[in-house]
């Protein structure tokens, strides 16, 4: 019991994240299944970068999303699917503020 609450603080208070892609909005970057990390502490360092791929919280439902920066204007981002006629991005629900970027994506 002792080794679960270890594991489940770990992964809390983890810098890396981990994350399943559901979805065809990444393609063809990421494909639906695979697994990505995330650096969840690169962007307290500095800026997140156009071009980078990113995790981000979708504003509306809070639902995290993998999408690519595309613009950044005044402070706020644009990010967007590279399946641009399939994904849910900034598009739908506008610019979005540096506190909802998860983190940097590391792996794919």
């Amino acid at each position: 019991m002792l080794k679960q609450y270890y594991k489940f603080f770990f992964l809390l208070l983890s810098p890396i994240s981990k994350y399943k892609i559901s979805g065809k909005s990444m393609e063809p970057t990421l494909k639906e299944g695979e697994t990505v990390l995330v650096n969840r502490l690169v962007y307290i360092i500095r800026e997140p970068k156009i071009k980078e791929v990113v995790a981000v919280r979708d504003p509306r439902d809070k639902k995290v999303l993998i999408k690519r920066v595309a613009r950044k204007e005044n402070g706020l981002y644009f990010v967007l699917g590279d399946n641009k006629e399939s994904s849910t991005d900034s598009r739908e629900f506008g610019m979005i503020k540096k506190k909802e970027i998860v983190g940097k994506v590391m792996s794919f």
